[in-house]
């Protein structure tokens, strides 16, 4: 989802002060303690459970017991298995994961701790908020999520188009020899309309998005990008583009993927086209 910016509450500006990171360094244990310690006494008496589980700090209004699990067990496998594959550094900045046990409670929780009406009843990543505030009935979405604090320390440069293709392609998150792969998911069908209807532009103005181009798209570019990297995922090729795009100067990525590839853009483009009108559909 797009990173969203959420007005934060006087409370939580004080709070964001208190314990910022003053070096920019990956906040430290101690640091991450402090801030739950906190959350702890603000949220007294609320139904919250908090602790840590680094590098977040995980606040929920579930059971305790299922909040925990989430933390320890989910989001733990996940955060480990992105910064194995992925993502060498920590973000530089303490973060919230707010586990919110339904829909009506987390719209309820968006508006009284941020001061936010929510565009999506699933969740969102809020930089500004230093929060990610998920309705945690859908821990897909946590995982699609958790790519965007972790790109923006790692890939500060990271155009729109693969910030949300790799983090839509951990929406449906699996495991193949201990490594994190996603799994086809409910953005094919409509991808495959498009082409289907000749409604979807070509890679070349995908990778040429500007952020609000991107994201005002009138034509699925979230599917489009899934699926380019889904392609580079089933080809054994998405690390290497991973890799080589970080460092390029070529911050489209046509330069990365090309090389990757060995052909042009223009050439791949009927090839994953047919790619992806054979891929059988998630019943």
């Amino acid at each position: 989802m797009r990173p969203h910016s959420a007005a934060i509450p006087a409370l939580a500006v004080s709070l964001a002060t208190a314990f910022a990171s003053p070096t920019l360094a990956e906040p430290t244990q101690k640091e991450l303690e402090a801030r739950a310690a906190a959350r702890e006494k603000e949220l007294s008496k609320q139904g919250f459970t908090v602790l840590v589980e680094a590098p977040w700090v995980v606040i929920g209004d579930g059971p305790a017991k299922e909040v925990r699990g989430i933390a320890t067990g989910f989001l733990r496998r996940i955060t480990s298995q992105l910064e194995a594959d992925f993502f060498g550094k920590r973000p530089d900045k303490l973060l919230e994961v707010w586990l919110f046990s339904s829909e009506r409670s987390f719209r309820k929780g968006a508006k009284k701790f941020f001061d936010d009406t929510p565009d999506t009843p699933y969740g969102y990543y809020s930089p500004t908020a230093g929060a990610l505030i998920m309705n945690a009935n859908g821990l897909g979405t946590l995982s699609h999520e958790l790519v965007h604090p972790l790109i923006e320390i790692n890939f500060p440069d990271c155009p729109s188009w693969f910030n949300e293709g790799l983090a839509s392609l951990f929406e449906r998150p699996s495991e193949k020899k201990g490594h994190i792969v996603g799994l086809v998911n409910w953005r094919l069908p409509n991808l495959k309309k498009q082409i289907r209807g000749k409604t979807l532009p070509d890679l070349r103005k995908l990778l040429t998005t500007s952020r609000e181009e991107f994201y005002g798209a009138d034509w699925d570019a979230y599917a489009q990008a899934r699926y380019l990297v889904y392609y580079l995922q089933q080809h054994d090729k998405l690390h290497p583009f991973f890799d080589a795009f970080v460092k390029a100067k070529d911050h489209t990525g046509i330069t990365s993927l090309e090389e990757v590839l060995g052909e042009s853009l223009d050439d791949f483009e009927p090839t994953w086209r047919a790619w992806v009108m054979k891929l059988a559909e998630d019943r």
